[in-house]
């Protein structure tokens, strides 16, 4: 087994392998998807952005390594999100021996949606639940809960650190609707990704400095999502987060990290959710 680091000479042959691999999504998806990871503001220099296995010269096998970078109080940590993992049946025993590789370098991996035979793989390789699940708020019935002090204000009036506000700018410029919740003095970013349900509208929260933050300002964060056309709201959540009644929740689908992190905190920025949707 050998594994090949994807990088932007490698775009033909990653593309052939997710086209056999995950054969209900089309080729000018992963053509767009991969193309946007290649060419996304997180991904410094030539950094690959995933690996192909090989095996007697033929490829069969891969894995996206979606890389961003976060600062934070312990300083710059590598942040690696794992996507579209493949192998071909022939060959998918090797799969954990696979996926051992490419986790063992410095950085901290997540994995957010996960097959049910990954999940499995996760555990025996470090990894642990993030979130449970999620919750599910209908914003319409969200909107008419008492309103805090907080308000949502543009990105333009807002007081951010440039490197905040550049993720700000390239997530709306790749169709995520950006906000900034402003409680008295605090500043806090907002991302949101659109998704579809049951020919609904609706977002999932990518950015939050809490998600306390979120479930005590969510009628003005319901408000502000209802006026872009927005009609549910999904976000990570665990057991002990959640509040009876005032969502709808669902523990069946996880997601994982390996590594130290917030879990307090929500940051799916650059990741499988925002570039393959």
């Amino acid at each position: 087994m050998k594994l090949r680091p994807i990088d932007d000479c490698d775009f033909g042959q990653a593309l052939a392998v997710l086209k056999r691999g995950f054969p209900e999504k089309s080729e000018s998806f992963w053509a767009a998807g991969l193309q946007k990871i290649l060419t996304s503001p997180s991904r410094r220099g030539a950094e690959p952005v995933g690996f192909l296995m090989a095996m007697g010269g033929e490829d069969v096998g891969i894995v996206l390594t979606i890389p961003s970078g976060r600062s934070g109080r312990g300083g710059a940590q590598d942040m690696i999100n794992l996507a579209a993992w493949y192998v071909d049946e022939k060959h998918r025993w090797l799969a954990p021996r696979m996926l051992q590789k490419v986790v063992a370098q410095e950085a901290v991996f997540t994995d957010l949606t996960p097959s049910l035979a990954a999940q499995a793989i996760n555990q025996r390789l470090g990894f642990e639940i993030l979130n449970e699940g999620f919750q599910v708020f209908p914003l319409p019935w969200t909107a008419l809960r008492p309103r805090r002090r907080a308000r949502v204000i543009s990105v333009d009036a807002a007081s951010l650190s440039n490197e905040s506000r550049a993720t700000l700018d390239q997530h709306a410029r790749l169709g995520c609707v950006v906000a900034v919740l402003q409680d008295g003095a605090e500043h806090h970013p907002l991302i949101f990704s659109r998704l579809t349900r049951r020919h609904l509208p609706g977002a999932r929260v990518i950015l939050t400095d809490s998600k306390r933050l979120i479930v005590d300002n969510l009628a003005v964060v319901s408000r502000f999502l209802l006026r872009n056309g927005l009609f549910f709201l999904m976000m990570d959540a665990n057991r002990a987060d959640a509040r009876a009644g005032i969502g709808i929740a669902r523990w069946s689908a996880p997601t994982y990290v390996k590594g130290a992190t917030d879990r307090n905190r929500i940051d799916h920025t650059y990741s499988e959710l925002i570039f393959l949707g």
